[in-house]
C-alpha cells in the first residue's frame, strides 16, 4: 500500500515508522504550488494523508489507486465528497480533538480584544507609555453568545461559567433540560445577538451555515460587541463584517478563519485595528496535533485491516457490501 502525505502535518519520527509498517510512505512537507502539483504528487497513491490543502474533483480522476482520503482534522469540507464516492474512495476524519485547544483560543482573543492587548504591544514597541490610552472591559459578567454547541461550544460554555458570564445559544430544538445541563439559555438568534457582548461561532460549514452571519444580523448584534470565528470564514459575510468593523458598530472581532485562505494581502481586514487576526491556528498546541496524528494514523491502520473508522461518506461502504 502507498500512503502519500500530500501537504504538512505533524508527524514525529515514531508515527512516521507507524505509517511505513503499514506500506510505502511519501511524505511531501511542503503546500503544492498549484493543482496540478497537488495531482502529481497523489497520482500513484492509495491512501492520501490531506491537511489543510483539498482535494477536488479532478483529484479523483488522476490518482486511479486511490482507496482512502485520511483528513487530518475535523472539517472536511475542502474535500469533494460526492466525487470520493463515486470513485469508490473512503474519507475519513478526525472527528473529536482539540476542541480544549479551540474554546481556548476563543477567551485568548476575548480578552485581548477587551483589554486592548494588542494596541498596547503594538504602541509599546514603538516608544508610547502611557497607561491613560488602553482602558478596555472586563469580562467578568458579561453575556457570551454560543452558536454550536457540539464539544468546542460546550467546552467555550464551561469556561465562560468560570468568568461568571452569562451564557446563550440557540437551537432549532430547545429544552429545559439540555439548557439545565449545559448551563445556559436557548433563547432565539435575534435575541442571541441583541444580547451577546460576545459572539462566538462554533459550526461547521454548510449550506444552511454558509453567511449565517451577514449584514442583517450583523446589524441586530449589540453596539460595541466582539465577534469571535474559530469555525470556519465562511459562516460569516466576510464584506459586511468588515464595514461593521469600521464604523465601529462593533467593537472588535477575533478571526482565526476567512473566506480565502491565505489572507490575501490586500483584504481590508489587515487595515482595521479592532481585529486580531491568526492564520487558523486555533487548534494548534502539541497536545492536540499529536491526537490529530494518532487517529489519522488509527483511520488508516483500521481501514487497512477492514474496519474503516470515522468514515464522513459512509454511503460507499454501503455500496461496496452490495457488490
Amino acid at each position: 500500500m502507498k500512503i502519500v502525505i500530500a501537504d504538512p502535518i505533524f508527524l514525529t519520527e515514531d508515527y512516521r515508522r507507524q505509517l511505513e509498517y503499514l506500506g510505502e510512505v511519501e511524505i511531501f512537507d511542503t503546500y503544492p504550488a498549484s493543482d496540478v502539483e497537488f495531482r502529481d504528487r497523489i497520482r500513484d497513491a492509495e491512501v492520501v494523508v490531506v491537511g489543510r490543502y483539498g482535494m477536488r474533483a479532478d483529484a479523483f480522476d488522476v490518482a486511479e489507486r486511490l482507496q482512502m482520503v485520511a483528513v487530518w482534522q475535523t472539517g472536511y469540507d475542502h474535500v469533494d465528497l460526492e466525487a470520493a464516492t463515486r470513485a469508490g474512495v473512503v474519507v475519513s476524519n478526525v472527528p473529536a480533538y482539540a476542541f480544549d485547544a479551540v474554546a481556548e483560543f476563543v477567551f485568548a482573543f476575548a480578552l485581548a480584544l477587551l483589554r486592548r492587548v494588542h494596541v498596547a504591544d503594538a504602541r509599546l514597541r514603538g516608544g508610547q507609555f502611557d497607561w491613560r490610552e488602553y482602558c478596555g472591559h472586563q469580562l467578568m459578567g458579561m453575556t457570551i453568545g454560543v452558536i454550536g454547541t457540539g464539544d468546542i461550544g460546550r467546552q467555550v460554555v464551561q469556561i465562560a461559567h468560570g468568568f461568571g458570564m452569562r451564557v446563550l445559544s440557540t437551537t432549532a430544538h430547545p429544552s429545559p433540560e439540555r439548557a439545565e445541563r449545559l448551563g445556559l439559555e436557548f433563547v432565539d438568534l435575534p435575541t442571541l445577538l441583541a444580547e451577546s457582548d460576545i459572539l462566538t461561532l462554533h459550526v461547521p460549514l454548510t449550506a444552511s451555515t454558509e453567511q449565517m452571519i451577514g449584514a442583517r444580523e450583523l446589524a441586530m448584534m449589540k453596539p460595541g460587541a466582539i465577534l469571535i470565528n474559530t469555525a470556519r470564514g465562511r459562516v460569516i459575510d466576510e464584506g459586511a463584517l468588515v464595514e461593521a468593523l469600521r464604523t465601529r458598530h462593533l467593537g472588535g472581532a477575533g478571526l482565526d478563519v476567512f473566506e480565502h485562505e491565505p489572507l490575501p494581502v490586500e483584504s481590508p481586514l489587515r487595515q482595521l485595528d479592532n481585529v486580531l487576526l491568526t492564520p487558523h491556528i486555533a487548534f494548534l498546541t502539541e497536545e492536540s496535533m499529536d491526537e490529530c496524528t494518532f487517529t489519522t494514523i488509527r483511520n488508516i491502520e483500521q481501514f487497512a485491516a477492514g474496519h474503516p473508522e470515522n468514515v464522513v461518506n459512509p454511503e460507499v461502504l454501503r455500496r461496496d457490501s452490495r457488490t
